[in-house]
């Protein structure tokens, strides 16, 4: 089921309403108050506190579809982009000057893309901040609903956190709506930011329902089950694998399942699967609620733009026969790139979905998967190949049971149980790579295992630097260099 309706017609509706409402001046011609925040009219009912939860999610609408440069900036796109995995593409190899510099490694300070990243999550914060601040002072008939809502902020805002020092490195710890004279804080640290994310998602994780155990209506939320999976990939990227397998405990036990075939992941029918833990929803309608992604990744001749390209590297890991290159990868022809592209986030003839018929060609129905039961799993063996290698490998190997699908065995087979040490996480590399391949995760997998520099040093990654792209040029001007710039940029 797409988003809940009430979601869907608010983000469009309800949050222009809710930027109204802090934003107005009285009705009085009061000269002290022209101009500031007027939020005692707001933030009264719990209908406005669902209002304002929805304005906390629309900033995944940008980042994932409705914002140009942002939905550039994903890293379904630009988090490819420059990998082993992918090129750019587009007609040229200067077409889209932001991701020429993402795949040659020479990201420039005033990237549109960069700036609108760092404008949109912040902007994510403040709504989240704002239902964190002023939810609890609302009076609720249903006070499991008001600690739901206060829970599904504190997950909004770690995960555009996570976003922030995935790209930048630790960053500005922003806790409440700032007062005017506030606006310049320093950033924190990398590990500071971290310790932020995980003490949001320690209250997500305490507080919100697994969706498995409501009604259909409840789709489309952060539930438990996200909470977790984040936590997952949170403590992952730290190298707190003793984590890892703590909050994977935690999430096998809701009961979710792999469903059983990967082609039907990525197409209509594979939304909010048995094994969806997290996805950003999108409709294609005349209230222009859907994601760009498609339109910048289908190929020019399919009315695309042709970027992210598959390199022969990616191509070459699939095992023959592997159910999951022709669900994740096809060919077609152009003058330049590699001409292979992806499916997952393709319209017809190459997938189910349709290329929109309102709205433009950046309205686009599909659902952007953001965590897998997959990559839960895969995660798991990561953290506990070393204490338990016959569990690791039993998780790999459900992973790729699935994968094979109706096959003979033979085809995606199962690793053998002889496997350990540095063949074994070469396995679970092997998997991950082809699993979640196209869904934004190489890069991050590289830098975080230390590979970067050894695999991407040929297409101009410089270790030490390219970890983390710069700051925008224009923050650290508005800020009056009180935010310091990453090194070597």
């Amino acid at each position: 089921m797409k988003l809940l309706d009430n979601i869907k017609r608010h983000i469009k509706y309800g949050l222009p309403a809710v930027i109204l409402a802090i934003t107005s001046c009285t009705d009085e011609l009061d000269s002290e108050a022209y101009g500031e925040p007027v939020l005692e009219n707001f933030y009264t009912n719990p209908v406005q506190a669902e209002q304002a939860l929805v304005a906390a999610y629309s900033s995944m609408s940008e980042i994932a579809g409705s914002n140009f440069w942002g939905t550039m900036g994903n890293d379904v796109i630009f988090g490819e982009i420059g990998t082993d995995d992918f090129i750019k593409g587009g007609r040229t190899a200067e077409n889209n000057a932001p991701l020429f510099e993402r795949d040659t490694w020479s990201i420039s300070t005033s990237s549109q893309i960069i700036e609108q990243m760092w404008k949109v999550n912040y902007k994510g914060i403040l709504f989240a901040n704002l239902v964190l601040e002023n939810i609890p002072n609302i009076d609720f008939d249903d006070e499991e609903r008001k600690k739901e809502i206060l829970a599904e902020a504190h997950f909004l805002r770690a995960f555009y956190y996570f976003d922030l020092v995935n790209s930048f490195g630790g960053v500005p710890i922003i806790d409440r709506p700032l007062a005017i004279g506030e606006f310049n804080v320093p950033r924190s640290t990398k590990e500071a930011t971290y310790t932020f994310i995980e003490d949001d998602l320690k209250i997500a994780i305490a507080d919100l329902p697994s969706r498995l155990n409501r009604d259909a209506s409840y789709t489309g939320r952060a539930d438990k089950g996200a909470a977790l999976g984040m936590m997952m990939r949170v403590s992952l990227y730290q190298n707190k694998m003793s984590q890892v397998e703590t909050y994977g405990n935690q999430l096998f036990a809701l009961g979710f399942e792999l469903t059983p075939d990967y082609t039907t992941i990525f197409q209509p029918e594979g939304e909010w699967n048995s094994g969806s833990l997290f996805e950003i929803n999108f409709s294609s309608d005349a209230s222009i609620l859907g994601t760009g992604i498609p339109r910048r990744v289908n190929p020019i001749s399919n009315k695309g733009g042709g970027f992210v390209q598959a390199r022969e590297g990616l191509r070459n890991e699939y095992e023959d026969n592997d159910p999951r290159f022709d669900a994740t990868l096809f060919f077609e022809d152009y003058s330049y790139g590699t001409d292979w592209y992806v499916r997952k986030y393709a319209w017809a003839p190459y997938s189910n979905y349709d290329l929109p018929a309102i709205g433009g060609n950046n309205n686009s129905a599909n659902n952007i998967r953001i965590i897998r039961l997959a990559d839960a799993y895969l995660m798991y063996a990561e953290a506990i190949y070393l204490s338990d290698p016959t569990t690791a490998i039993e998780y790999v190997n459900r992973v790729r049971t699935r994968a094979r699908g109706t096959a003979d065995p033979s085809v995606v087979p199962n690793l053998p149980n002889s496997l350990t040490g540095q063949d074994l996480l070469d396995a679970i590399f092997h998997e991950r790579r082809v699993e979640l391949a196209g869904e934004g995760l190489r890069f991050h997998d590289l830098v975080r295992t230390g590979r970067a520099g050894a695999l991407l040093s040929s297409y101009g990654f410089t270790e030490g630097t390219n970890e983390v792209m710069p700051l925008p040029i224009n923050q650290i001007t508005l800020s009056d260099g009180v935010l310091t710039q990453n090194p070597n940029y």
